[in-house]
């Protein structure tokens, strides 16, 4: 049985309503497991990371070379207090979860849980460190949207009222005239 024993996979996962759940290179089976026909949760499932952050991003990989390839990006649009799972094959492949543990310990990430996603794929999740995580605090929240119009200034104010209405114009332009006489 994948995940833990009597745990649906969408709560072995930490997937929770409002979630928005990011897929990369997921077979078809791993979806349909995550959407079940009888949830109501307001789970967003998407399948590219263009809209940050994602609170949790599930991605399967083959070789090292590819997970050293896309981990930067996705730790880099990751909510900080999201989850990364890394999805390896359990028997065969370079990908081990000692490789995924350095190379999360070198972006600043380490592993809080491990289970097995079906019978041929496990998987690791991966957190940032507390330390890291409350300095990138600053992407968890849009920045909050100003409804003030903007006015004019008071001296802004003050210059269109002072400017001549009638045709008496400027001192520079009374000096040309008298000039030309």
């Amino acid at each position: 049985m994948a995940g833990y024993p009597g745990k649906p996979l969408p709560k072995t996962l930490g997937i929770k309503a409002g979630h928005k759940v990011c897929l990369l290179n997921a077979p078809g089976s791993f979806e349909r497991r995550l959407t079940s026909p009888g949830d109501e949760d307001d789970v967003r499932i998407t399948h590219d990371l263009r809209l940050p952050p994602v609170d949790v991003v599930v991605l399967f990989v083959e070789s090292v070379a590819e997970l050293e390839r896309r981990f930067g990006d996705i730790v880099g649009r990751l909510h900080p207090a999201g989850g990364f799972w890394v999805a390896f094959r359990t028997y065969r492949g370079d990908v081990t979860d000692d490789v995924v543990r350095r190379i999360a310990l070198a972006a600043g990430m380490v592993d809080n849980k491990a289970c097995a996603l079906d019978q041929s794929w496990s998987g690791m999740r991966l957190v940032l460190r507390d330390e890291i995580r409350d300095a990138m605090m600053y992407r968890a929240a849009p920045p909050p949207v100003s409804r003030r119009v903007r006015r004019a200034t008071a001296a802004a104010r003050m210059a269109h009222r002072l400017r001549p209405s009638s045709g008496a114009g400027s001192t520079l332009r009374r000096a040309r005239a008298r000039s030309t006489k």
